[in-house]
């Protein structure tokens, strides 16, 4: 293996933690009501618009186990944001949706969002953005593989 590309992987390998490491510190700041993780569930919900998720699918959505992402939204319900029900045609299966009030956090944030995301990419290319994208897409996939085997 080419030395350069090694250390290339091995760079790109560790700053994907430290940069998961301060996206979760500033997001925990961010937000007066929610902790990041709280966030991304409630982000990771939001993708289900038709059809809530059940824990499960969300825990797998959000690449977490099913006991954390449990825990995340019993939180959440007890704040308010999010509502746990029995699935109507498989009891043995529990959903989650977003209520109203999450609905409102997202109003209120929605300017500050707007500025955090524009400062986070700045200077950064579309281009760039777009390999990006796409390189950490093909590492999820390759992750998949590998806790498949």
């Amino acid at each position: 293996m080419d030395e350069t590309r090694y250390d290339h992987e091995h760079f790109l390998f560790g700053m994907l933690f430290a940069l998961g490491n301060r996206l979760q510190t500033i997001g925990d700041g961010f937000y007066e009501e929610l902790t990041c993780k709280q966030w991304f569930v409630m982000a990771g919900i939001s993708l289900f618009e038709a059809n809530p998720p059940t824990l499960n699918e969300l825990a797998d959505t959000i690449g977490s186990s099913h006991q954390n992402i449990k825990q995340i939204v019993l939180k959440l319900e007890k704040a308010g944001f999010v509502e746990i029900y029995g699935d109507e045609k498989d009891r043995r299966k529990t959903r989650v949706r977003l209520k109203e009030k999450s609905f409102e956090l997202s109003q209120k944030y929605h300017q500050k969002e707007i500025e955090f995301m524009r400062a986070l990419y700045d200077d950064i290319e579309e281009e760039n953005l777009k390999i990006t994208t796409e390189t950490i897409a093909k590492m999820e996939r390759n992750l998949i593989k590998i806790k498949n085997h």
